[in-house]
Parts: structure tokens; sequence; C-alpha cells
């Protein structure tokens, strides 16, 4: 049986979806000096072989579980048309064509 995506998200942190692979971890503002750690997304597109990030207002959790719980939120956001905030730099934008080919994956 395959695992529903936010238990496989939940166990591995890993998600392949068509063309994609979703990273999902916690990281913290540097340097280090409030120990405050946000949801990180990082997503690979395997047709582009390119790197990005959701640069999304995450708010600050105290856990991978809190972090996976506004993760889920925000893929419910893309489902329901928001689109999502993906950067390939803090100043460059994703391309057009990758934001729509990642708003029409069909998460499991």
């Amino acid at each position: 049986m395959v695992k529903e995506w936010k238990e496989r998200l939940k166990e591995e942190g890993i998600l392949k979806v068509e063309e994609f692979i979703i990273e999902v971890t916690i990281d913290s503002e540097c340097p280090c000096k409030d120990d405050v750690v946000y949801p990180a997304v990082l997503i690979y597109d395997t047709k582009n072989e390119e790197f990005y990030y959701l640069d999304e207002p995450f708010e600050p959790v105290n856990n991978f579980k809190e972090a996976l719980g506004q993760i889920f939120e925000w893929f419910e956001k893309y489902k329901n048309g928001e689109r999502p905030l993906m950067k390939r730099t803090p100043k460059k934008a994703a391309p057009e064509d990758v934001v729509q080919r990642f708003l029409c994956c069909e998460i499991p």
C-alpha cells in the first residue's frame, strides 16, 4: 500500500511528486542569536535540474511536527489556487513555467 503523502513527508521529510522532489526541514536564522526555527521547503525540479525554495511567511516553530503543519496548510492553499512564492535566490523568482508545473502537480 502506498503511504499517504502527509505520512511520507512526516516520516521521511521528502516527497516525489511528478517532476519535483520536495524536501521539508526546519531552518534557523543565522547568526543563531535567538534559537528561532522556521519551516523550510526545498524543491528540486528534475526536468530542469534546478533547486528552488518556498519563500512563504512561515511562522516560527518549536519542532518538525509544527513545521509540517504549516507546510500542509500552504499546500492546501496551492491546491485551492493560491500561487506559491517559489524562488531560485532571494532576488530571483522561479520561472513562470516551473511555478505552473508545480501548481499542476497531483499530490497523491
